[in-house]
């Protein structure tokens, strides 16, 4: 919504709480006028006094009218005008004809307050000046002689100045009430202008005045020939801070960075001098940094670095030190775009490079980042279609008893053929599903035809093995998913002894709560968990403890390498054993390729082994064939 139509609906709203006053005010001053002309204007044609019982009893029907009117069209102005021009024409009546018993000039004085009540500022002060005009003239010119009745000087005099003065205390008071209601839409007006413009947490400009800021800077750069800098941010693992300790921690965390993150552009070494325009908070954990006057992209790269630092040692709120990092993106005008809406959108697409490449960096705008971008959304818009239209099926990958050649095992492996995602395989859309969130669906896809398949196995050919499922990472850190995967054991009948989910170690992260409880909830069911390409990740041997975990998949690379020259890599399947040996984990190893590598596995007391030298992928009907023969 923007700021006009914001501004458009309050002031409406109070408008309307002033017709409504309005309304009241002139239908119930114009009933009572018209009962109190009627009364005098009968008492007044009962005493002989026929010209003024006449014009009091017109003026009560005239109200009656204008009652009807209201009533009928709710028009306050078109009542309040002829109300006034009743109240008018009935003080001018009663100062010509001097009311009953020459009383009138007392009458007047209320009817003449009651008249500017009802109009505005302005318009009263037009209606005192007739009435003052057209007194004057009566009373102190020879017109005197169209009056029915005498009045001296004196009274003349007093009338006059008090009118003056009653007129004065009356639009005093009316002018009064106008400021304050002009006060109270302007104060509005500032209140409705900060909610459309400004961030109402960090106070910080918002989306809406971010895009009208840079599209006027934009224009002044281009006229002065400038260089501008656009710095596009994301916090990383913010989303964690409020799944874990609320949104309300959340806040206070992005107040904390947003004042930061002020001070972090305008060091006293400044390479800029940065105005309250040149920081904006878009949405949610987004904000964006403009840099004017740039005299190099360097520049943009020293500003993004300082950023970088302000996340040093993390934040503390309520005793409790969150560590949140960012994802930084640079595009700089005019060298990446000159329309704003592009240069936002090159920022925003360097920006989510940044956070494919490890995070907590920045990354330059370039036309391979746009070129990966689209690739990317290529393949998000296959996976939609692939989910929807079911182009993903399953191949089997059997895995043997390094004791008996007996297979041990199967591995459920994912493939498409979607004609969107051809040539595309796991490797590079695994990631895309991941970060688009579609991982959630397709992981339960993978896991209900498993299952299926398993069910198949177990009741129709005896298979006494396990079924090895492949699992995200994401699916560490949510928190139902260990319930999704009861419910569907629990729907095929499957025991989870038979099921093992595999993830791989780069998914885990030191000191993760949120994920050592997740596996620890999945082991509670009965399944057994393998870390997949062991070796290949971060996780320090001495951690692996913390880590619920019934197998170590050796990496496949590892198993390349077993004869290699280089000695650290050929001695880490030993090592890897013999930490499982310590721990009593079962080990597989992958990508045993020839007779020589699977002789040294046996020999070194590994457990379990898979390769192309074993067994391909197969097919549903291969691997039936293979378990049957």
């Amino acid at each position: 919504m923007t700021y006009t139509r914001e501004t458009t609906a309050g002031q409406q709203e109070m408008l309307a709480v002033r017709h409504r006053r309005r309304y009241r005010l002139c239908q119930v001053l114009t009933i009572l006028g018209v009962v109190f002309l009627g009364a005098f204007g009968g008492l007044s044609l009962v005493n002989g006094a026929y010209f003024l019982g006449s014009i009091l009893m017109l003026n009560a029907l005239v109200g009656l009218v204008n009652l009807y009117i209201l009533k009928r069209t709710g028009n306050v102005e078109y009542a309040a005008r002829i109300l006034s021009g009743i109240l008018f024409i009935l003080s001018m009546s009663l100062l010509i004809t001097g009311g009953k018993s020459n009383t009138g000039m007392l009458w007047i004085y209320p009817i003449v307050a009651i008249n500017l009540f009802i109009n505005r500022f302005w318009p009263a002060v037009f209606m005192f000046g007739i009435f003052s005009v057209a007194s004057i003239a009566l009373l102190f010119t020879p017109l005197a002689s169209l009056l029915m009745t005498s009045y001296s000087f004196i009274e003349a005099i007093r009338f006059m100045l008090t009118m003056l003065a009653l007129n004065a205390i009356c639009l005093a008071a009316l002018r009064s009430e106008e400021q304050a209601y002009q006060t109270i839409m302007q104060l509005h007006d500032d209140d409705i202008r900060k909610l459309a413009y400004y961030d109402t947490l960090t106070g910080l400009p918002n989306r809406w005045s971010f895009k009208t800021n840079l599209k006027r800077i934009l224009t002044r750069a281009k006229k002065d020939k400038q260089r501008i800098g656009l710095l596009y941010i994301d916090l990383d693992n913010f989303k964690q801070v409020n799944d874990q300790h609320g949104h309300e921690v959340g806040d206070r965390l992005l107040l904390k960075f947003s004042e930061r993150l002020w001070e972090a552009i305008r060091p006293t070494d400044q390479l800029l001098k940065p105005q309250p325009e040149s920081l904006a908070r878009l949405a949610g954990d987004e904000f964006v940094v403009l840099l004017p006057n740039i005299k190099e992209p360097l520049d943009a790269s020293i500003v993004a670095t300082r950023i970088l630092e302000i996340f040093d040692g993390g934040f503390k709120v309520d005793d409790v030190t969150h560590m949140v990092y960012a994802s930084i993106g640079i595009a700089v005008y005019p060298d990446d775009a000159t329309e704003p809406s592009d240069l936002l959108h090159q920022a925003d697409v360097a920006m989510y490079d940044a956070k494919h490449n490890g995070r907590n960096g920045f990354r330059f705008f370039t036309q391979n980042i746009a070129e990966t971008l689209r690739q990317r959304q290529l393949i998000e818009k296959g996976l939609r279609l692939a989910l929807s239209e079911h182009h993903f099926f399953l191949v089997y990958m059997p895995i043997f008893d390094c004791k008996d050649n007996t297979i041990a095992a199967v591995e459920v492996l994912l493939r498409c053929e979607s004609p969107e995602l051809q040539g595309i395989g796991p490797d590079q859309f695994i990631p895309v599903a991941e970060a688009s969130g579609l991982i959630k669906d397709i992981d339960l896809w993978v896991i209900n035809n498993a299952l299926q398949a398993l069910l198949i196995l177990q009741t129709e050919h005896k298979f006494k093995g396990k079924f090895c499922i492949n699992i995200s990472g994401v699916e560490l850190h949510n928190e139902a998913f260990p319930a999704k995967v009861k419910h569907l054991l629990s729907y095929y009948n499957i025991a989870p002894e038979s099921v093992e989910l595999e993830v791989t170690e780069t998914a885990f992260v030191a000191g993760d709560v949120t994920c050592v409880e997740t596996l620890k909830a999945l082991n509670k069911l009965g399944i057994s968990l393998a870390l997949d390409d062991f070796g290949t990740g971060f996780t320090a041997f001495s951690q692996l403890i913390h880590y619920p975990a019934d197998c170590l998949k050796i990496d496949r690379s590892f198993v390349n390498d077993l004869f290699s020259e280089r000695e650290a890599r050929n001695k880490m399947v030993m090592v890897i054993q013999n930490l499982a040996k310590l721990y009593g984990l079962r080990v597989i190893a992958e990508g045993v390729e020839n007779e020589a590598q699977l002789a040294y596995l046996k020999e070194n007391g590994c457990d379990w082994a898979q390769g192309y030298y074993l067994s391909r992928p197969l097919s549903w009907e291969d691997l039936l064939v293979l378990l049957n023969s």
